[in-house]
């Protein structure tokens, strides 16, 4: 963009000095037309960056989640495979159901014995020939049970595991025959949602007119000349190197090297984008538009589309 604003610079001297020479090319002239593009060109460049902050630094996250089971069984049928799409709710692998299936069973007997002894002593109470403490008994027996048999339904509704949200799962070693258990650091199968979380990181003196609700833009190099719109959802003002460990030794600031000093500005995407995979760890540039000069922001826009249009070339010699 800097260049294309020079070319048309120096189109207008070469047209008012040279082509039709309405000003004589003197020292004076001379002075003014080279003062006049490195002034502008570092007011343009200063506010650009005060109101229309970039960022070389977008991060594309996509939550993984470790699929355990709740259950312990073997497994019986396995019905994704790496790298599938699944929607919220599909079934991801079953365990066999038959012995949390019995114990259902076998607590529906028991429950629907216990709801008759209820009604048998209810009715003799009700006629004097009943014992109250009988019946308290029986009150107390069938609220146990119930809650029993909610247990164990939840178990046999646990041999059937279904995707938490809509999302990819990347990583099934998980086959039928193997027998899996309840552990909760033991996961059989990897699931990334879909939905991606977007961080741009910038300088702590670019942050002052980031708002939440600003207009923001990012790119990525795997969707070369596309540009994708999105709005400040938060300024995350806080980062490793502002936490201390708590330990007996005196905290260490300046012994080792600094990471960069960037804070994370969380971007959400606009709903046009929403069937848009973005790549888990994609790397990309943005820039945010405050609610100030906006007649900058069309120069940073402009500057967006031809860096991302220039993901279409690929320096390479094999």
């Amino acid at each position: 963009m800097e260049a294309l604003i020079l070319g048309i610079y120096a189109g207008i001297v070469w047209l008012i000095f040279f082509k039709y020479k309405l000003l004589p090319w003197n020292t004076i002239a001379k002075v003014i037309v080279f003062t006049i593009p490195v002034v502008g060109m570092i007011t343009l460049i200063l506010l650009l960056n005060i109101f229309s902050p970039s960022s070389s630094n977008v991060l594309v996250i996509r939550n993984s989640v470790g699929i355990v089971s709740q259950v312990k069984g073997r497994v019986i049928e396995v019905p994704v495979s790496i790298n599938q799409r699944v929607k919220k709710g599909d079934i991801l692998f079953k365990i066999d159901p038959t012995q949390y299936q019995a114990s259902v069973n076998a607590m529906t007997a028991k429950l629907k014995l216990a709801k008759l002894r209820l009604q048998e002593n209810q009715a003799l109470v009700n006629s004097g020939a009943g014992n109250r403490f009988d019946l308290e008994k029986a009150e107390a027996d069938l609220a146990e049970l119930s809650q029993q048999i909610i247990s164990l339904q939840y178990d046999l509704d646990q041999t059937i595991v279904r995707a938490p949200s809509d999302g990819t799962i990347v990583n099934v070693q998980l086959r039928p025959g193997a027998f899996v258990a309840a552990f909760p650091i033991a996961s059989v199968m990897t699931f990334m949602e879909d939905a991606p979380q977007i961080y741009a990181l910038f300088s702590q003196n670019e942050l002052h007119q980031i708002e939440v609700g600003n207009e923001a833009e990012f790119y990525v190099p795997s969707f070369p000349g596309k540009i994708l719109k999105a709005r400040v959802e938060s300024v995350i003002l806080a980062e490793g190197q502002g936490q201390l460990n708590a330990s007996g030794n005196m905290p260490t600031t300046g012994l080792k090297d600094i990471a960069p000093n960037r804070f994370a500005v969380k971007l959400v995407m606009d709903d046009r984008h929403a069937e848009l995979l973005l790549p888990a760890g994609a790397v990309g540039d943005g820039a945010v538009y405050t609610d100030h000069l906006a007649f900058l922001h069309v120069i940073r826009k402009v500057m967006l589309r031809i860096s991302t249009k220039l993901n279409y070339i690929i320096p390479k010699l094999h």
